[in-house]
């Protein structure tokens, strides 16, 4: 009867492929001393990443893992697990691994102690996998902040440009609007210009009257005159 010890992997797959990144492996080894190591991935190494970041913790791309460890008995096809903390499993064994439950647990090693090849050599190409396609992400997302960085000096830069041209237009049209300069005397406002005072005229008939006073009458007859007659209108007689 071959011996049941070695490896057993039950793989969780996520359906888009690189298992080692979007994937869970459950690992089971057997000592051939009835000992058993059971270690369950708990999240896949994208997604523990993801939590992380989201977190605010550093990126830790290490899945985490539960470690129990016991004991196994078997009895033709049928093994019982004996877990140190209490609890136990039942399982069936078949030709390809062990059933435990809805997990299956496909043998990949004979050897208790070096990894399984398959494993290492498949972890290796989604590695390489994963690099390529960061790669060209990563070239991708500085292309396009490159881009995004081009567009916005493009704009600062015409928004610059254009600024002075409105300053200016806006100047241009003030002026056409008011086309005397502020400091101007025309521009201040409309002051009436301080009158000369109006001389003082005495009148003719004042004048007249000083001069010739003694002509407003007639010396002959007592008939008035008007000033500057040389004779009487009344008498005829001739005036002083």
């Amino acid at each position: 009867m071959k011996s049941i010890s070695g490896q057993y992997e039950c793989l969780h797959r996520s359906g888009i492929g690189l298992d080692y990144f979007t994937s869970r492996i459950d690992r089971l080894t057997l000592q051939a001393n009835r000992q058993f190591l059971f270690v369950a991935q708990e999240r896949s190494r994208v997604s523990h990443a993801a939590k992380s970041l989201l977190s605010g913790q550093q990126v830790d791309v290490n899945a985490p893992e539960t470690q129990r460890k016991g004991s196994y008995t078997n009895l033709g096809d049928n093994i019982t697990f004996n877990f140190d903390d209490g609890t136990q499993e039942n399982g069936q064994i078949t030709p390809g691994g062990i059933q435990i439950g809805n997990n299956f647990f496909e043998k990949v090693s004979d050897s208790t102690l070096l990894p399984p090849t398959h494993r290492l050599k498949s972890n290796m190409e989604d590695i390489a996998k994963g690099l390529k396609i960061a790669g060209a992400i990563g070239g991708a997302a500085v292309k396009a902040a490159k881009t995004i960085q081009d567009t916005i000096q493009t704009a600062q830069g015409s928004q610059s440009t254009t600024a002075p041209k409105s300053s200016l237009q806006s100047s241009n049209q003030q002026g056409q609007r008011n086309p005397i300069a502020p400091n101007s005397p025309a521009s201040a406002p409309y002051q009436a210009a301080p009158q000369s005072p109006t001389p003082q005229v005495q009148p003719t008939d004042n004048i007249l009257t000083e001069q010739n006073a003694e002509t407003l009458f007639c010396d002959q007859c007592g008939a008035p005159v008007r000033p500057g007659k040389h004779f009487c209108n009344q008498c005829g007689a001739k005036l002083p």
